[in-house]
């Protein structure tokens, strides 16, 4: 407490020395990363020159500059070209226009680690005047940025600020004010009003954002433009405004790395004029190398009467860095003005955020100058990889290409390829600025290399091979460090040799737990150029049909096998089906590959194929249908076949492209029969199309597996009868239309599990009474319960508690007249037990019990004798029935006694 007040009179000292040193403008904090935790500071200050009633205006040869470390600096000035105001080398500062001087001072600074730190400068004295901020003379300045420093992140400097807070305008037209940000580390800007700042960071006392005569003050979020619309009194304003830098960490999230305060100022005149307006630009896209040229246009809306000179101006990241930056060429004209912006893009300004450029116009009127923002954004592309070419390696693909056209060793540079498949040969080419691989386009990310300059990549669909007969199309992607993503490569177009058989068929014929049968079908090698060579692959040929049960076995079993002397011709390899019987095909899918053989040399398999197997979840009137199935080939419909009660056989009933289907409508407790067919084909047009296969057919009943809702439950009670009446509504008449009885759920103790006490099986009757209790204290619940036995979930619980009453009288008369010879309770409700002491006035102990509805008739415990008349004491702890158990509750007093 001793040091806050101390850091008070400190301030208010401060205040006092300043009081009329009418000063500070506008400004803002901003930092550049330089190397490991040292960041260079510029505070950039906007004062007064302005000499008021003779009083020279305070200027600040130094400012203090707190790091949010706990530690600060005295930083000097180091702008302006004269230096007569400071000494010791200190430079005056840069008038920029009548009464406004612009302060830089510039330190370096280093953390001592990853934090998140609020930099910020305060000064005694705001200007004199200014009309939202009560006595701003004495309001002191303040301003402030946040560092993000995160070894995760990357280097982070802040955004710079490219036109100045200092800005006019005119009663009743919009105000606008932009400040032309740009990111250096090319992170993503966001833009939010806030308040004007004093001491601590905290908002100016009195503070309020201008009158707007019904219309309002607010920030683009997107391209920072403040708007005020409108104007309605003339002097000078602040108003304030946070531009923040937004990065993704490495979970994809988008987290705030920091943000610049920019306090700014705003002198509003009075005038006729209009503001220019500029024609908006569009945001665009370039590859980089390429040059950009683009004409922007702007006019004087004043043009009827006596128009204006119009000036253009352009500020953003294009401008400032890395080089060859861009150029902005605009003559000043009357009337309308044109600028041509060129930029000659290159590989090192090539990033993921896009570069942000803010066009100002101005007009010229002797009484205010107007202006007008737009803002355009330009994404420089990546270069696709080149020459793209693939190769077939038995059931892998082997990929090659060369670098992009940028491929830099500093800098932003590209961290990887990304490689994308398609199980089709039909091109995609990208749209204009569409980088990357859209996921519209079919493609399937599939890995990626490790480098830049790892330029090869082997596809073996995750060590499982690619599938014959398939068609495989790959396009490659270069991603750079930052996440910029390349234009996509060429496309190019695969097939595997066709020199192994391919499963064309596992359609299951009969469906029993024990003599179930599939028939299986495969296409015999391709004998053509590029696939078998039968003079280098020999006979006697051979097929072997493999086999295991399910989906995820590792040992297979042969099931049949042929052999041939030759492959084509007479005495030619020609058997390609095979019926497997004997099997289960009720309990689980069976999966085949065929191999084949030369010479008794093994020379390779197609992929394996598994059957369709069908399961079904029954449901209240329905029935849940969902299969699967593991297979080379495309499976693109599926017709479901149904056989229902009234049906000797199965018929088509619907069809869906999807791999389930619901069958609604039906009987609870009617068996449904189904089987599915599934329509398919491989992408190689040469085989034969479609494929169909039959899964299993399965049976199953609907039934009810859906509870009803729970019943609104609602309670009342009397303690004096004592009853407890329950009330519900009945779920028959909301959800459900099949409840056949409720069940009441009751503890005596409020938190402790319900039990079931009773059920009602008649819909119609929801009050229930429970009346003659001992205690109606307790909690219940209610449920229903349907016709299929589903319960559902209990209601709301709701508790009920008693009244408990326990009161002792304070005179006796034990004299034997039957009139008031007893000490006893007078009331006696809802009470457990009782521990009642009573002692004479030397403390003597002379009656106790534990009983409620105890009698006591005067006499000595010890001896069994009459007491003497007088006055004696109780203590009584009374043992209360609560909901939450038993409550003690502690009675004292006194009982005079009596002997006549």
């Amino acid at each position: 407490m001793l040091r806050h007040k101390f850091y008070i009179a400190f301030l208010l000292s401060l205040l006092s020395l300043y009081a009329h040193a009418t000063h500070n403008r506008a400004g803002e904090i901003t930092y550049r990363w330089l190397f490991g935790y040292t960041y260079e500071v510029k505070i950039i200050t906007y004062t007064n020159t302005n000499i008021i009633g003779g009083q020279q205006p305070a200027d600040r040869c130094e400012d203090t500059l707190y790091f949010g470390d706990g530690s600060r600096a005295v930083v000097p000035r180091s702008n302006g070209t004269t230096f007569s105001l400071c000494g010791s080398g200190i430079p005056d500062g840069e008038i920029i226009a009548s009464g406004i001087k612009k302060n830089i001072h510039i330190t370096t600074h280093t953390y001592p680690g990853p934090g998140t730190y609020r930099i910020y400068m305060f000064d005694p004295n705001r200007n004199a005047g200014i009309i939202n901020i009560p006595n701003s003379v004495n309001q002191p300045f303040y301003i402030e940025s946040s560092l993000t420093i995160s070894t995760f992140l990357g280097q982070n400097s802040s955004p710079i600020l490219t036109i100045p807070p200092i800005d006019n305008g005119c009663v009743f037209k919009c105000f606008v004010h932009n400040p032309g940000a740009y990111d250096p580390d090319g992170d993503s800007l966001s833009y939010e009003l806030t308040t004007c700042r004093t001491f601590g960071g905290q908002t100016v006392p009195g503070y309020s954002y201008p009158s707007t005569g019904g219309g309002f003050v607010s920030v683009d979020a997107h391209n920072g433009n403040l708007t005020w619309c409108t104007p309605q009194m003339q002097g000078e304003y602040n108003l304030a405004m946070i531009i923040r830098e937004w990065r993704k960490n490495a979970d994809g999230d988008w987290v705030s790395i920091g943000y610049v305060l920019r306090d700014l100022q705003v002198d509003i005149g009075s005038c006729q004029n209009e503001p220019p307006a500029i024609r908006q630009p569009h945001d665009t896209c370039v590859v980089a190398g390429t040059l950009l040229s683009m004409t922007i246009y702007a006019a004087d809306t004043m043009q009827a009467n006596q128009p204006d000179v119009v000036t253009l101006t352009a500020n953003g990241g294009p401008f400032v860095g890395p080089s060859p930056i861009a150029s902005f060429a605009s003559v000043p004209s009357l009337g309308t003005v044109q600028g041509a912006f060129s930029w000659q893009t290159q590989c090192v300004h090539i990033r993921k955020a896009p570069y942000q450029v803010t066009v100002k116009a101005e007009d010229n009127d002797p009484d205010v100058h107007l202006v007008d923002f737009k803002t355009f954004n330009i994404t420089v592309v990546a270069p696709p990889p080149l020459n793209l070419v693939g190769t077939p390696l038995g059931t892998y693909v082997s990929l090659k290409w060369n670098k992009p056209g940028c491929h830099l060793t500093t800098g932003n540079k590209i961290a990887r390829y990304l490689i994308y498949r398609k199980s089709d040969c039909n091109t995609w080419v990208h749209a204009p600025c569409e980088v990357g691989v859209p996921a519209y386009t079919g493609f399937v990310y599939i890995g990626q290399t490790a480098s830049m300059n790892d330029t090869t990549f082997i596809d073996t669909n995750g060590g499982n091979g690619l599938t014959q007969g398939v068609n495989y199309s790959y396009i490659v992607v270069a991603e750079y460090d930052d996440g910029a993503l390349s234009y996509a490569s060429n496309q190019t177009c695969v097939q595997l040799k066709r020199d192994v058989p391919i499963l064309v068929n596992v359609d299951v014929q009969t469906t029993d737990p024990a003599t179930g049968s599939i028939f299986v079908r495969w296409i015999k090698p391709l004998l053509s150029a590029g696939n078998l060579d039968t003079t280098s692959v020999t006979g006697p040929y051979e097929f072997r049909l493999m086999h295991y049960d399910g989906f995820a076995g590792s040992t297979y079993t042969q099931v049949y096998s042929v052999t041939k002397p030759y492959f084509a011709g007479f005495n030619q390899l020609s058997d390609t089906t095979f019926i497997h019987s004997g099997i289960n095909t009720l309990s689980f899918a069976h999966t085949y590959k065929i191999e084949f053989y030369a010479n008794g040399q093994f020379v390779g398999n197609g992929q394996k194929a598994s059957s369709v197997f069908l399961s079904l979840t029954p449901g209240d009137n329905n029935m849940q249908l969902s299969w699967q199935h593991q297979v080379p080939w495309g499976n693109y419909k599926y017709y479901i076949y149904r056989k229902a009660p009234s049906q000797s056989s199965f018929t088509l009933h619907d069809s869906t492209a999807q791999m389930t289907y619901l069958d609604t409508g039906l009987v609870n407790g009617a068996s449904y029969c189904y089987k599915v067919q599934s329509k398919g084909q491989y992408s190689d047009p040469t085989i034969y199309r479609p494929l169909l296969n039959f899964s299993e057919e399965v049976c199953a009943k609907p039934v009810d597996l859906i509870p009803p809702c729970s019943p609104t439950l609602a309670i009342t009670s009397d303690c004096k009868v004592p009853t407890a009446t329950l009330r519900w509504n009945n779920p028959n008449h909301v959800c459900c239309d099949d409840a056949v009885k409720y069940n009441i759920y009751y503890t005596d103790i409020q938190d402790t599990p319900l039990q079931l006490i009773d059920s009602v099986k008649i819909m119609h009757d929801t009050i229930l009474v429970f009346d003659n209790l001992t205690s109606i204290a307790g909690c219940y619940a209610i449920t229903a319960v349907d016709s299929f036995g589903n319960e559902s979930a209990q209601s709301e619980i709701m508790c009920i508690d008693n009244c408990p009453e326990y009161e002792l009288p304070n005179v006796i008369t034990v004299n034997g007249d039957g009139v008031n010879d007893f000490f006893k309770a007078i009331k006696n409700r809802f009470v457990k037990d009782i521990d009642l002491k009573v002692y004479n006035r030397w403390g003597q102990l002379v009656y106790e019990t534990t009983d409620p509805a105890f009698n006591w008739d005067g006499k000595v415990i010890q001896t069994r004798q009459l007491c003497s008349e007088g006055t004696y004491f109780y203590v009584c702890q009374v043992n209360e029935i609560r909901v939450k158990g038993i409550t003690p509750r502690y009675l004292r007093g006194f009982v005079q006694v009596f002997h006549k």
